[in-house]
C-alpha cells in the first residue's frame, strides 16, 4: 500500500529484479520515491474519481523522459479522462522527449486503445480495439485480468497472477561459487520461455540453461487481487468472489463498518464484513483492508475486527 488506509488507495506491486513495478490505482503518490515512479511500467485504474487518480499527473512529470512505454488500463472513458490531464498543460517544448502513453479503455464487449506520445505533443491517436475477454496483459511472467463491476458508475477489479513462481535456491547458488547478479533474470525467463539452449553469462563464463536450472525451485504462482469502490449489490459481490477466488492477497475496500450499511448503500461501497465475507468465500490466503472512511479514524480497530470476523467466522 502506497498510502495509510486512510489516505488515497493505491498498491505497488514491485517486480523483483526486473527493475519494473505495477501501480494500482493512482491516488495521491507523493510518498512514491522518483525511482519507484520511474520503474512503474503500468498503471490499473479502477475508476477516474479524484481519490483513484489524482496523482498521474505526478506519474507523468516523473516518466517525461523515460524511453519505455506506460501502459494505462481503466473504465472506458479512461482514455478521455487522460487526455483531459494532458490537455491541461502547455507542450510546447517536448517534441524530443521519448515518453509514450498507451491507454485502454476497458468496456463491456471491446477495449478501446489510443496513444499519446511526446513527439506529437500528447495529441491522441486511436487505435485498433480489441474484443475483451477479461484478459487484459499478457507478460512473460504474469497476467492481469479485469472484472467490470459497479459503483453507481462502471468500475474495474483486477488480478495479476504468475503461471509459476520461480524461487533461487540460495544455499544451492553459493555451494556452486555463483555470485547474485542481472543474470538471474535472464535465468528466470529462459525458464519461462522454456528454452534449454539458452546461453546464460555468469561470473564471465557462458552456461546453458540446461546447466542452471536446478538453482531455480518452481512453485505454485501467486495471485494477487485489487478490489475498490464496488457498490454492496449481490450481484457485483458474486461477480468479485469468482473473479479473486484462490488470491494469495486481496486488497480490498471497507469503507464503511456493517452497522452504517445504509450509507454504504447510498454511497455504493463495501462494508468491512462484506469485505472479509468476499475473502472467506473466495479462499484468499491473506486479506488486506483499506480505503477507510474518515469518520472511523477514531475507531479503526472495529473495521479490522469486523472483516476479521466475516474473514474466519462462515456464519456472519
Amino acid at each position: 500500500m502506497v498510502n495509510d488506509p486512510f489516505g488515497d488507495p493505491c498498491v505497488l506491486v514491485r517486480l523483483l529484479r526486473e527493475g519494473r513495478g505495477l501501480l494500482f490505482d493512482a491516488g495521491a503518490l507523493s510518498s512514491l520515491s522518483a525511482g519507484d515512479m520511474m520503474k512503474v511500467s503500468a498503471v490499473f485504474v479502477t475508476h477516474a474519481h479524484m481519490d483513484h487518480f489524482i496523482g498521474i499527473d505526478e506519474l507523468f512529470r516523473n516518466l517525461l523522459r523515460r524511453e519505455s512505454p506506460l501502459l494505462i488500463f481503466g473504465p472506458e472513458d479512461i482514455i478521455e479522462c487522460v487526455d483531459g490531464k494532458l490537455k491541461g498543460y502547455t507542450w510546447n517544448l517536448i517534441a524530443k522527449y521519448p515518453l509514450k502513453i498507451e491507454v485502454f479503455g476497458i468496456g463491456e464487449r471491446a477495449v478501446r486503445h489510443s496513444s499519446f506520445h511526446a513527439s506529437n505533443r500528447f495529441k491522441a491517436v486511436e487505435q485498433p480495439s480489441t474484443d475483451f475477454n477479461g484478459l487484459i496483459l499478457e507478460d512473460l511472467s504474469f497476467k492481469v485480468k479485469a472484472l467490470r463491476l459497479s459503483h453507481s458508475i462502471p468500475v474495474i477489479a483486477y488480478s495479476i497472477e504468475e503461471e509459476f513462481h520461480i524461487n533461487i535456491n540460495k544455499a544451492l547458488l553459493e555451494g556452486r561459487g555463483f555470485s547474485v547478479g542481472p543474470w538471474l533474470s535472464e535465468l528466470k525467463k529462459a525458464i519461462r520461455l522454456g528454452d534449454d539452449s539458452r546461453a546464460i553469462k555468469v561470473d564471465g563464463k557462458e552456461l546453458c540453461l540446461a546447466e542452471l536450472k536446478d538453482l531455480a525451485d518452481i512453485t505454485r504462482g501467486q495471485k494477487i487481487s485489487y478490489l475498490m469502490d464496488t457498490a454492496p449489490l449481490s450481484t457485483n459481490i458474486e461477480k468479485a468472489v469468482e473473479f479473486v477466488r484462490g488470491s494469495d492477497i486481496l486488497f480490498c475496500e471497507a469503507y464503511f463498518l456493517e452497522r452504517d450499511r445504509g450509507l454504504a448503500e447510498e454511497r455504493h461501497h463495501l462494508t468491512a464484513a462484506l469485505a472479509g465475507e468476499i475473502a472467506r468465500k473466495a479462499k484468499v490466503g491473506a486479506l488486506k483492508i483499506m480505503h477507510f472512511s474518515p469518520r472511523y479514524r477514531d475507531c479503526v480497530e472495529e473495521l479490522y475486527a469486523e472483516a476479521e470476523e466475516a474473514f474466519a467466522n462462515p456464519h456472519c
